[in-house]
């Protein structure tokens, strides 16, 4: 079934709920007027007495609202308003302003259910999205063989989590003290991801609070040789695991290692490297913060590749932007975490775990249970969706867009588009300089002049960052590939002009 793009729409223009909000209308509860009584460009001009420096604070592009992947947006120089076609949406697999999410959740706040308990507690909620979660890991191996740690944190935080489960399981090996890693890695920013991390933002002479951690091994990025096999570093990789395999307790990857121009693991090392930890019991963890729920068309990277962890951690997609949420799925060999750990965030709010459960709604299909359940009021095109699910219904048709706006780029633009990356909805394109080598200063620059040609795209190393939401449509598509070669063009011809006369 084609997905329809009207399944989109704001809440407000609901019948039902057009008259909740107009009874609002000039009151201080009215959501229309805006927060603030400056212009933005006065806003962006008082960063330095609000903000710290180098930290996340607004810049030059201000958004007033949006809809599935488009923006509504103002340049602040200018006050120019423009759509900005949102190709990096890291958050929201489901784009802006989700209306399932939105509804479910308004309909908890409405409820007398409460908004925020500790687990200590325990709440239906909790354990009815466990259950969702666990079912989707059924399937890679026996049901009740995983277990999930469900935290109201962040991505590092999972990370930290399900390398605690592993070095907890092996408490009663000593000699298991070393964790593997890889070059091209990001997997935070906390003190933990840092350490474990190669890529990480540089702030004086050091990193965080430490520069390194002794019992933690980097391995080259995995690749592969031109038959497809890995390639001899990576060989080189899985040889020093089998020779020195008891002195590991875990080892972490990123299936998608996005900061490394967005390179995918050869599903071959993958496989092999699953097989070397079976067998010299190494915990497999999976850092699947930006792979996980949907971006690959499942919602754990085991089920798109068949190579299953024995932790996978995941984060960003969990809520699709709708709240702050992170979990840890994990083999029963894995499951205790004690400590300071254990008790990390130990709370749940309950908004996110309703936007969790909408998000599996909007990916998976509603439960059969609820479908006869679905409101009349909702549109045909909504209520066709959630009996079915996006990943079944959009996934392709989306992927299938990026693929078209790579060749199209590459097509037109050959001395500043490279190779494409990735897999599936977490894509890069390599950007190349004069003499055709990949570069980051140029992937940097597009990134930057894209904002002002009406798209989102951001920087991974020496490629444009794309990650684009499921609902993406063809005329977006469209607009992006206009915005983007807009750009490109601007590159060729500063080239040009720098190059003179031939």
């Amino acid at each position: 079934m084609p997905v329809d793009e009207t399944s989109l729409f704001h809440l407000e223009t609901l019948d039902p709920i057009r008259r909740f909000t107009d009874a609002l209308a000039g009151s201080c509860l009215d959501p229309r007027p805006p927060a603030s009584e400056d212009e933005p460009h006065e806003l962006i001009a008082r960063n330095p007495d609000l903000f710290t420096r180098g930290g996340s604070w607004p810049r030059d592009v201000w958004v007033t609202g949006g809809l599935g992947a488009v923006l509504d947006s103002v340049v602040v120089d200018t006050g120019e308003r423009q759509e900005l076609i949102d190709l990096c949406t890291i958050l929201t697999v489901l784009g802006i302003n989700d209306p399932w999410v939105k509804l479910k959740q308004l309909t908890h706040v409405l409820s007398r259910s409460p908004h925020h308990v500790t687990i200590r507690l325990g709440c239906d909620l909790y354990y009815r999205v466990a259950r969702r979660i666990l079912k989707c890991f059924d399937g890679l191996g026996e049901p009740g063989d995983h277990v999930v740690n469900i935290r109201q944190c962040n991505g590092s935080d999972a990370v930290e989590l399900a390398l605690h489960a592993a070095w907890n399981a092996a408490r009663e090996a000593p000699g298991r003290r070393r964790l593997g890693t890889f070059r091209g890695s990001y997997h935070g920013e906390s003190l933990t991801a840092s350490l474990i991390s190669e890529h990480q933002p540089r702030h004086g002479s050091g990193r965080l609070l430490v520069e390194s951690a002794d019992n933690v091994t980097f391995f080259p990025s995995p690749r592969c040789a031109e038959d497809g096999s890995p390639d001899a570093e990576s060989l080189a990789t899985l040889d020093a695991l089998e020779r020195d395999g008891e002195e590991y307790f875990a080892v972490i990857i990123e299936p998608v290692q996005w900061r490394n121009a967005v390179h995918a693991v050869p599903l071959e090392f993958l496989r092999r490297l699953r097989d070397v930890c079976t067998r010299k019991s190494i915990c497999l963890v999976f850092d699947e913060i930006h792979n996980g729920f949907g971006y690959t068309g499942t919602i754990s990277f085991a089920e798109h590749s068949g190579v299953c962890p024995d932790i996978a951690a995941m984060s960003k997609g969990l809520t699709s932007g709708h709240g702050s949420l992170a979990i840890m799925v994990a083999k029963r060999d894995f499951s205790e975490i004690d400590g300071p750990f254990a008790g990390k965030s130990n709370a749940a709010d309950m908004t996110s775990l309703v936007a969790v459960d909408a998000v599996l709604d909007r990916l998976l299909g509603v439960e059969p249970e609820d479908a006869d359940a679905i409101p009349e009021w909702l549109p045909d095109e909504l209520a066709a969706e959630l009996r079915v699910g996006l990943l079944g219904t959009a996934y392709d048709r989306t992927v299938a867009l990026v693929d078209s706006l790579f060749l199209e780029l590459r097509r037109r633009f050959p001395g500043v588009v490279g190779a494409s990356t990735g897999v599936g909805l977490v894509r890069g394109l390599v950007m190349l300089d004069g003499l055709g080598r990949p570069s980051e200063a140029v992937a940097s620059a597009v990134a930057k002049q894209c904002l002002a040609n009406g798209v989102y795209v951001r920087q991974a190393g020496t490629a444009l960052f794309v990650k684009p939401s499921l609902v993406l449509g063809p005329a977006e598509a469209d607009l992006a590939l206009d915005g983007l070669s807009r750009t490109l063009a601007q590159v060729t011809r500063g080239r040009e002009e720098e190059a003179g006369p031939a």
